[in-house]
């Protein structure tokens, strides 16, 4: 990885480098003048990007970057402004100081980093960065005129990195991909989907669920990859415990990593359209649940997927709808992750790179959040209800689990959300856990439920969180008779 970093850092420059002297040569000198400055930064840049936007073998923020740093390199050889190597020295050496202290001061002063993902590796390709399994995870299509965007990033299979021991199947797929499931889900055949999910082997869809034979009742947990069992075996995440402690009960996992409520929303639909069960449990993970709410969605234009009214919920289109025009740039704009070097510097524990690539990701994929707080939580409220009122038509009871970020768990702003989800929950009339108390009980203990990155249960947590559910769950919600 730090290879692969040095030379994303450094080629460029030396290409831009060389194409300075070429332009230094062709105007018989050095150039002058800062409308030449920012040309020499400005044109490789555009250039790169439009090379990804039609050959997206990298994301778009990495071809950003590395353009810029050619742009570097031209303006390094090519202006009078670095014609001494001296004040080179000096510029070079001052960013670099400016950095170190940026990331001591933002260590030392700033709250705790936001926790990115690292389980399946930091990959330089964007078929890497979006697929998760190869050959059987989700893969572009090749029909049509938006994957003709994209298509070509398929010669890119070798996903594997040395020394990743984390099975291929478990990892967690991309806001891409997740965004992707909810629409085929929710709109079933009529939608084609960009990303053929269908090849998702781990994910339980609801049309290929085949109940259980002999169980005696049947309980759907819904949530993200906190539910799914990201980076965990599949007979390891709670819901498989669960079943181990309750034979007579199906727990479905209808987890996907990745989502949001709103995407909830369409997957507990579907579920109980299709499937009998006598109670539906929806997962609020507290770490991101309410950032992800309304993000943008292809089936939606690129808009949220939901609409509210009347302090309910409802999908935006009645049919799937996608803008076949601008989803080359929109969607390298939403799906491409920060660039490789942030990345990079995330994996090797960067508090400032962390906050960058979390406040990119935030601003591409910003849905809900722009509203702040009340919004969300608004949003999260009318979702509750919408689904607890159809439930309850159905004689399905619902019940609201609230799950902690173990890297927030005290924090006074993480108090006050379980607080307001507490209030949510008695204002609908909606039974509710939080998880809070029995994670940091474990973590007095010296238990270790979360994964060394941060982000997910271990094997130990999901088995607290088992434990805890089959303690819980009858004495909280009365579910009919079978």
């Amino acid at each position: 990885m730090l290879a692969e970093a040095a030379a994303l850092l450094f080629g460029p420059i030396a290409l831009g480098a060389a194409l300075g002297l070429l332009v230094r040569r062709r105007a018989s000198g050095r150039l002058a003048g800062m409308s030449n400055a920012g040309a020499c930064l400005v044109v490789p840049t555009l250039v790169t990007v439009a090379l990804v936007v039609w050959w997206p073998i990298v994301g778009l923020w990495d071809g950003v970057t590395e353009g810029v740093l050619c742009g570097a390199g031209v303006v390094l050889t090519a202006h009078r402004a670095c014609a001494d190597w001296r004040d080179v020295a000096l510029a070079g050496a001052s960013a670099t100081i400016s950095l170190v202290l940026l990331e001591a001061v933002t260590r030392a002063l700033g709250p705790a980093p936001p926790v990115f993902p690292t389980g399946g590796g930091v990959h330089l390709l964007l078929a890497g960065a979006l697929r998760t399994a190869p050959p059987d995870g989700p893969a572009f299509r090749t029909e049509g005129p938006p994957a003709a965007l994209v298509r070509r990033a398929l010669t890119n299979t070798d996903l594997a990195r040395p020394g990743d021991t984390t099975p291929p199947d478990d990892r967690p797929p991309s806001a891409a991909v997740a965004t992707e499931i909810a629409c085929s889900i929710a709109y079933g055949p009529a939608y084609v989907p960009l990303i053929d999910v269908q090849r998702e082997r781990t994910i339980v869809f609801p049309d290929r669920y085949i109940p259980r034979v002999g169980a005696a009742r049947r309980v759907l947990h819904v949530g993200d990859s906190m539910v799914y069992g990201a980076n965990v075996p599949r007979d390891q995440t709670f819901t498989a415990d669960l079943e181990r402690l309750e034979p007579d009960v199906e727990h479905v996992n209808g987890g996907v990593s990745g989502t949001a409520p709103d995407d909830y929303f369409v997957l507990i639909r579907d579920w109980t359209a299709r499937h009998r069960f006598d109670l539906v449990a929806m997962y609020v993970f507290t770490g991101n649940d309410l950032e992800g709410l309304d993000a943008p969605h292809p089936c939606a234009r690129w808009q949220s997927l939901l609409v509210y009214d009347g302090g309910r919920a409802r999908l935006r289109f009645s049919t799937p709808q996608r803008d076949d025009r601008t989803i080359g740039f929109r969607w390298l704009v939403i799906n491409s992750p920060p660039p490789y070097l942030v990345r990079a510097l995330i994996t090797e524990h960067s508090a400032a790179a962390a906050f960058f690539g979390h406040a990119l990701t935030a601003w591409t994929s910003r849905g809900a959040r722009a509203g702040g707080l009340a919004v969300q939580l608004d949003h999260l409220e009318a979702i509750l209800r919408s689904l607890h009122e159809e439930l309850r038509a159905k004689g399905i009871p619902l019940v609201m689990v609230a799950l902690p970020a173990a890297a927030a768990l005290d924090s006074p702003g993480a108090q006050d959300l379980f607080g307001q989800l507490r209030a949510i929950s008695e204002r609908l009339d909606i039974p509710e856990l939080d998880a809070t108390s029995r994670i940091r009980e474990a973590l007095a203990r010296g238990l270790q439920p979360v994964q060394p990155d941060g982000s997910h249960f271990s094997e130990t947590g999901h088995g607290l969180i088992a434990q805890w559910l089959h303690e819980n769950l009858k004495q909280t919600v009365v579910m009919p008779d079978p």
